[in-house]
């Protein structure tokens, strides 16, 4: 049998890991509505599919983070796929609704390739360096969802609602291989035990550093996130503009995030991340607020309120791989708990926004309303990034 690779995988690996967690969900959504209808179900009913593989996968994280710490971020990241893969053919195969939940379920094991592909980068390289790196894996992050609906879209209407889950199986199985004969261990503190990983838990848990680093994100994505659920009920109750309209206006954060993301490869390994974090959130507090001057003082219309709104995803590509990189390096015998707890953490402030934009924007669809909203995010992750620029120290293991 071939022995495991000793070199850390190439970024071509970490970027498909990532990518793989994305379109297994934003490559399904088309399929939704022909799903409801072969098993004659409602698209509420249907789309718990996505919902809850949502709601699942940002729990996952605090699980998957620590047992990479633990026994190694190589055998959590194999079986993770390998049961995708499973589930994935299993989805495939169900003959009702209940049974591709079930198996819906387990394949949210995808997110570990999320996870473990950041605390890769942390462990291989520095933080300057790594927030270079996890520019490029953001680019990834920012195209999956814009390309993955068409591409399911495409597969759905020419081979049915079912060739999604099929390629998901393709490429659990392709990746999984990849994965085997390309992802050496790279965790040198693993197999410490229990013990010695909750004794230094609560350190992580107690950094403000840490806690800077994550709060600063998950605003930054909350921004986005308000900002997508708000377009819709604006575009149709507020600016009368057509559906195809509004899924190219939700289309300009993620295409200022390609942008920031590059920026972030680019200049990363010259700037510490706390600052990079610090001028991304500057930014958008800036964007946002000759946006809100333009909504103001301009003619209040459509092109007045959305101009300036790429710059929400400029400000998260410059800012999300620095915080990323800047959390996980608080506690380096911690790398993938941080990556976990992180990832969740701005997955929960992501949901939050949407329901608190939804909610000041359900009875009354002003656009006052939600780009004081952004503005108001922005101006908070500016003060939740400023903890960060503290001296870094770096503690001993505990062990």
């Amino acid at each position: 049998m071939r022995q495991p690779p000793a070199s850390p995988p190439s970024l071509v690996t970490l970027v498909l890991l990532t990518v793989l967690g994305i379109v297994s969900v934003n490559m399904f959504l088309p399929s939704l509505a022909n799903m409801a209808r072969s098993f004659s179900i409602s698209y509420t009913t249907a789309s718990l599919a996505i919902s809850l593989f949502m709601l699942i996968t940002a729990g996952l994280q605090l699980v998957i983070g620590p047992l990479s710490d633990l026994y190694g971020r190589r055998p959590v990241l194999l079986w993770s796929l390998a049961l995708f893969t499973c589930a994935s053919l299993g989805t495939a195969l169900a003959p009702d609704f209940t049974s591709l939940m079930v198996f819906r379920v387990l394949q949210t094991a995808v997110i570990a390739g999320n996870v473990l592909s950041r605390a890769i980068v942390r462990d291989t390289s520095p933080p300057s360096e790594a927030t270079s790196r996890l520019g490029t894996i953001g680019m990834a992050i920012a195209l999956g969802p814009m390309i993955a609906p068409v591409i399911g879209g495409v597969m759905d209407q020419a081979l049915g609602w079912r060739s999604t889950l099929w390629a998901f199986t393709g490429l659990g199985a392709a990746l999984l291989w990849l994965c085997w004969a390309d992802v050496g261990e790279t965790n040198p503190r693993r197999g410490q035990g229990f013990a010695a990983h909750f004794r230094a838990y609560p350190a992580l848990l107690t950094d403000l550093r840490f806690w800077s680093y994550t709060v600063s994100m998950g605003l930054g994505i909350g921004i986005f996130f308000a900002f997508l659920a708000g377009t819709p009920l604006l575009g149709a109750a507020y600016f009368d503009i057509s559906e195809s309209a509004v899924g190219a206006l939700i289309g300009l954060p993620p295409a200022g995030f390609v942008i920031g993301s590059y920026l972030s490869r680019r200049l990363g390994a010259r700037v510490a991340p706390p600052l990079m974090v610090l001028a991304g959130r500057l930014v958008s507090v800036a964007g946002l607020g000759i946006a809100l001057l333009l909504w103001t003082l301009g003619p209040g219309s459509a092109w007045s309120f959305f101009l300036l709104m790429p710059v929400i995803g400029v400000a998260n590509g410059l800012s999300t791989p620095a915080g990323m990189a800047g959390a996980m390096s608080v506690r380096p015998d911690l790398t993938g708990s941080a990556a976990g707890l992180s990832g969740a953490v701005t997955i929960g402030c992501g949901a939050a926004m949407t329901s608190v934009s939804g909610a000041i924007l359900g009875a009354t669809p002003d656009p006052t309303r939600l780009i004081w909203l952004l503005w108001g995010l922005a101006l908070l992750s500016v003060l939740a990034a400023l903890p960060a620029l503290r001296p870094d120290r770096q503690p001993e293991p505990v062990g």
